[in-house]
C-alpha cells in the first residue's frame, strides 16, 4: 500500500459549509472528537519537526483549520522548488495545487505561473491527463485521476469532460475495480478504486453510472467483517479512508447499511486504528504514522461535513472566500475591427497600445496581427516565432506552447492537434490568427460583441 500511497495528493477544502450530497445520519460525537485529536495530534508534530508533510496540511485545512501560524506556505515554496515540479511531473503540479488552497494562496498566479492552466492544457486528445505534462505518458491512472480533482477543487472546468470520463471508464477492471497502473489490468485495488470514484464524482458521475455501479459492488465485495478495508494485504485506515471519500463523491453515505457489516462501517473501522494520542496507526500495532492520521482526518471530513473535499472548495472558490480570480476578470484585452490600436486592462490599470495593422473579419472570424495578439495574451517577445520557410507560427508562455500552420484549420496545443473552422492567413506581408482559438488555447475567455465588432479577451 506504501508504494501507491506515495502517489496519493489529496484534495484542499474549506471550513465553509455546504449542503449534504446525500442524506446522512448526523455524525456522531465519537467521529468528531476523533478528527480534533487527530488535528491536536499533527500540530504538536509539528512544534516537533518544524513542518509536515503537504498531505497534512490538506487534510488540517480540510477539518476546518485556517493553518495561521502553521509552516504551509514554507511548504509550498518546497514543493515549488522540488525536481518533481521542474520536471513536469503532473502529480507534483496537483500536490502544489492542493497544498496552495489549503494555505488560502492562489494557483492561478504563483511565482507568476497559472498552474490551473498549465494542469488544463496538458490534457491529451485521448482525454487523458498525462503522466508527466513535458513528456505525456498514460501509465498513471492515479496522475489522471488527480488533475481532475485539482481543477475541480479550483473551480476550473476540464477541457474535454467527456474524454476525461471515457478515458477512466476504460480502465475499470473487469470486477469493477481499478488500479493505479494502467497497464495491469488484472490487479485490483481499494484505494485506486476509491479514487477512480472520487474522480468520477467530480466530473458528474452519480451512484445511476453504469461504471460508479461496478465499482461499487466491487467495493461490497471485498468489505471485510470489520466494515473496513485492506490494500496491500492488511486492514489499514487509509484504505478506509479512501472509500470513505469514493462513496461521497457519487452520492452515496459509507455509514448507511449498504456499507454496514456485522463489524461496523468504513468510518467505525478507520477509528479503531486510532491510537490515545490521537494519531493513526498504518496497521495494529506499528504505532503512530503522520500519513495514516492524515487520510484518516481527510475521510473524517467527510463524514462530517456530508460532502467530498472538492465541492467545498469549488463552492469555496465561488462564493470568492479565497482563490477568488477564478471568477474576478482582473485581464481584459479588447481588439475592435478595423482600429489600429487596441485597450489592455490588469487589475483596473488600463493603457491603449498602438498597432500598425487593423483587425479585420473573414469567414465570421476576427482576425488579429500575430505579434500584437501574442503580446496581449503575455506572451513575450522571445516567445514568438515566425518560421517563414514552413509557414508556421510558435507561441511560447510558460510550459505551454501553441503552434499553427497557414492555411491549415487546425491548433497544435502542446503538440496535440485541436480543430479549428478557419486558418491563419497572410495579407499584404503580415500573418493574422483567429483570436477566438488562439485565446483559448492559453485558457483566456473570448467574447465577441457585436454592436461593437469588438472581440474581448478577459482572464
Amino acid at each position: 500500500m506504501k508504494k501507491l500511497v506515495n502517489f496519493l495528493l489529496l484534495i484542499a477544502l474549506l471550513v465553509f459549509f455546504t449542503p449534504p450530497a446525500f442524506a446522512s445520519s448526523p455524525p456522531s460525537p465519537q467521529t468528531l472528537q476523533a478528527m480534533d485529536k487527530a488535528k491536536s495530534y499533527l500540530y504538536d508534530l509539528e512544534k516537533d519537526r518544524g513542518a509536515l508533510s503537504p498531505w497534512s496540511y490538506v487534510a488540517l485545512a480540510g477539518a476546518g483549520d485556517t493553518l495561521d501560524g502553521s509552516a504551509v506556505r514554507h511548504t509550498c515554496e518546497l514543493i515549488w522548488n522540488d525536481e518533481g515540479l521542474k520536471s513536469g511531473d503532473m502529480s507534483s503540479y496537483c500536490l502544489l495545487v492542493f497544498t496552495l488552497l489549503s494555505a488560502g494562496e492562489d494557483p492561478y498566479s504563483y511565482h507568476g505561473q497559472n498552474l490551473i492552466r498549465v494542469i488544463q492544457n496538458a490534457q491529451l486528445p485521448g482525454g487523458k491527463f498525462p503522466d508527466n505534462i513535458q513528456s505525456g505518458g498514460e501509465e498513471l491512472v492515479n496522475a489522471h485521476v488527480w488533475a481532475v480533482l485539482a481543477l475541480t477543487a479550483a473551480g476550473a472546468p476540464v477541457p474535454d469532460r467527456e474524454k476525461a470520463i471515457r478515458w477512466l471508464v476504460e480502465r475499470q477492471h473487469a470486477d469493477g475495480s481499478f488500479y493505479w497502473y494502467a497497464p495491469d489490468t488484472k490487479t485490483s485495488d481499494v484505494d485506486s478504486t476509491g479514487m477512480a470514484l472520487m474522480a468520477l464524482g467530480a466530473l458528474g458521475e452519480g451512484k445511476e453510472s453504469p461504471a460508479v455501479q461496478k465499482a461499487v459492488a466491487y467495493l461490497q465485495k471485498v468489505q471485510k467483517t470489520s466494515g473496513g478495508f485492506e490494500s496491500w494485504g492488511a486492514e489499514n485506515p487509509e484504505s478506509c479512508s479512501m472509500v470513505i471519500q469514493g462513496l461521497t463523491a457519487v452520492g452515496i453515505d459509507p455509514t448507511g447499511p449498504e456499507f454496514t457489516k456485522p463489524g461496523g462501517n468504513p468510518v467505525t473501522a478507520m477509528l479503531g486504528f486510532q491510537l490515545p494520542d490521537g494519531s493513526f496507526e498504518h496497521v495494529k500495532g506499528s504505532g503512530s504514522n503522520e500519513m495514516a492520521t492524515q487520510q484518516a482526518i481527510m475521510g473524517l471530513a467527510d463524514v462530517v461535513y456530508g460532502n467530498t473535499l472538492f465541492e467545498r472548495l469549488k463552492e469555496k472558490v465561488k462564493a470568492g472566500l479565497e482563490g477568488n480570480s477564478a471568477k474576478t476578470q482582473q485581464y481584459l484585452a479588447r481588439f475592435k475591427v478595423g482600429e489600429k490600436s487596441y485597450t489592455l486592462s490588469v487589475s483596473g490599470r488600463q493603457e491603449t497600445r498602438e498597432i500598425d495593422v487593423s483587425p479585420f473579419i473573414a469567414n465570421g472570424r476576427t482576425y488579429v496581427p500575430v505579434r500584437y495578439l501574442a503580446y496581449a495574451l503575455g506572451v513575450p517577445e522571445e516567445g514568438v516565432n515566425w518560421d517563414g520557410r514552413n509557414g508556421t507560427v510558435t507561441l511560447t508562455l510558460g510550459s505551454t506552447t501553441v503552434k499553427l500552420v497557414i492555411g491549415e484549420k487546425a491548433l497544435y496545443l502542446n503538440g496535440a492537434a485541436r480543430p479549428m473552422d478557419v486558418a491563419p492567413v497572410i495579407v499584404s506581408g503580415r500573418v493574422f490568427l483567429p483570436a477566438r482559438f488562439v485565446a483559448e488555447a492559453f485558457g483566456y475567455q473570448v467574447q465577441w460583441v457585436e454592436a461593437t465588432q469588438e472581440v474581448l479577451i478577459t482572464g
